[in-house]
């Protein structure tokens, strides 16, 4: 059912087959009202989105047992997800159907993804917490008498609950695996992700993605802006829904990677997509609400579907992490959430190939690339595994001729960020297919000389020579903290 192609952090592209077709994920379902609509379905699929996600408590309310197709009603021939009437349950407290119904019901409407009705946590206390996370459990355990997660055509979403109370959501889930469900998801996440309260969502995700089944695709309900989708993705998110596109729309917002703009308060359009290239923020102001509101959901759109494609491809050539940290800088949220990814290591260094078949050079720029799990793997192995063989070693400046000999053992070069790297390791991936400045920070230098130091601490290292000093980044740093240690230095050219 779901195939994982590609993995970088905790992000995978992989291939969820449905009975209308695969989808490609990461993945985002755009929100469709079939009752109101403003921007064509036909639109919608041109842009690439093959996929889509509606209601089917509201569908069961408007429409009843006339409606025999979702597909035919949305004249939509690719894979359809419906809601259950949680968000429904979480605006209102409680909806006039029971779960045997909309279980029948999605089934009987000819959904290709569904979801049980579950009791969403929202932002409630604790006490209430615990108790949607216990009333989710049973009415999961409660639906296989109705479905059957394994044989039907239906893939069945089995949503996560407790909130921002992570204990409760690492037992909805560990209680979840128990169960013959084939995808889950992030239930109520909404009233965070309106509050643009990130690392929330970020922790909710990881606890999480770290006990359910790495094979199982994962959802996270109602994440539709372009700055939160790459770090969700970094987590093990697959697929996402989302009415942001038309909401933000109908009250003249413009999405763009770097945050949301009002339409009154721009004087040029902030991008390249079709609709900031051919009209001015007065030109849209100034026509009919309904033509507005229609360009700028399809401008939206196709923000968001730009911000998946640069995230699979940033999968693709195992640069993610680069990426998080370009997002990290454009919205207080972002880099809040960036902040939390040392946290997150567990999950991230895992599944972040030890080699790719067509390495792209890394880019470490500033102290948050000491976090990259690239450089982190290796401070790891030098500190911990490494044996040098030898009380003296050899540090000698980044050379790529150098690099890939065989020298002897207790021969390195110096790189910034990794420390020292044994010379017959020193070409292979990532060591000199990366990026630095050639005059590091201080702070860098300081934080690259801590790993040199730690590393002779710990191998009983008694002397090292230098070679090239003139030509070794950060060695006036180096010398002086190593000196302090009581290491022997000597200096050759």
């Amino acid at each position: 059912m779901f195939e994982i192609k590609h993995t970088d952090l905790g992000g995978r592209i992989g291939f969820l087959e449905t009975k209308h077709g695969k989808i490609e994920t990461p993945a985002l379902f755009p929100v469709i009202d079939a009752y109101r609509q403003e921007l064509e379905i036909e639109i919608i699929r041109s842009l690439g989105f093959s996929q889509v996600i509606t209601n089917s408590y509201l569908l069961y309310r408007r429409y009843g047992a006339k409606l025999k197709s979702v597909h035919q009603l949305l004249g939509f021939d690719g894979v359809v997800m419906t809601d259950s009437g949680a968000y429904q349950i979480l605006q209102y407290g409680n909806i006039e159907v029971t779960q045997e119904t909309i279980l029948d019901y999605q089934k009987k409407i000819g959904v290709d993804i569904g979801v049980i009705l579950d009791i969403p946590t929202g932002n409630s206390d604790y006490p209430t917490a615990r108790r949607t996370v216990e009333l989710t459990l049973k009415r999961a355990r409660d639906a296989l008498e109705h479905i059957n997660p394994e044989s039907d055509k239906v893939i069945w979403v089995l949503p996560i609950q407790g909130g921002k109370y992570l204990d409760l959501v690492e037992r909805s889930a560990k209680e979840a695996v128990k169960l013959p469900y084939k995808m889950y998801s992030i239930g109520s996440p909404t009233v965070f992700l309106e509050k643009y309260m990130y690392d929330v969502i970020g922790d909710m995700v990881y606890t999480a993605r770290k006990t359910l089944p790495w094979g199982r695709p994962l959802h996270l309900f109602g994440a539709g802006h372009p700055l939160i989708i790459p770090y969700m993705v970094a987590l093990g998110v697959d697929t996402f829904d989302s009415a942001s596109y038309i909401l933000y729309a109908r009250d003249n917002r413009i999405m763009t990677r770097r945050g949301v703009h009002r339409l009154n308060s721009l004087d040029y359009m902030p991008c390249d997509t079709d609709v900031c290239n051919k009209y001015t923020p007065k030109e849209l102001l100034e026509m009919d609400k309904n033509e507005r509101t229609r360009l700028l959901a399809l401008h939206n759109l196709q923000v968001i579907s730009s911000a998946i494609r640069e995230t699979k491809q940033a999968i693709k050539e195992g640069r993610l992490w680069e990426l998080l940290n370009e997002y990290s800088r454009t919205h207080k949220s972002t880099y809040n959430l960036f902040m939390k990814f040392r946290k997150y290591y567990p999950i991230i260094e895992k599944h972040t190939p030890i080699t790719l078949p067509n390495p792209r050079g890394r880019r470490l720029i500033g102290t948050e690339s000491f976090w990259n799990p690239l450089v982190l793997r290796h401070i790891k192995y030098l500190i911990n595994k490494h044996n040098p063989r030898t009380e003296e070693i050899n540090v000698y400046p980044p050379s790529y001729e150098l690099c890939g000999s065989i020298g002897k053992p207790g021969d390195y070069v110096f790189i910034p960020y990794f420390g020292v790297v044994p010379l017959a390791l020193c070409r292979s991936y990532p060591y000199s297919q990366h990026e630095y400045s050639i005059n590091p920070s201080t702070e860098i230098c300081n934080k690259t000389s801590m790993i040199l130091y730690v590393f002779t601490l710990k191998k009983g290292i008694k002397k090292i020579t230098f070679y090239r000093t003139n030509e070794i980044p950060c060695y006036y740093y180096i010398r002086n903290k190593l000196k302090k240690q009581g290491i022997m230095i000597e200096e050759i050219g």
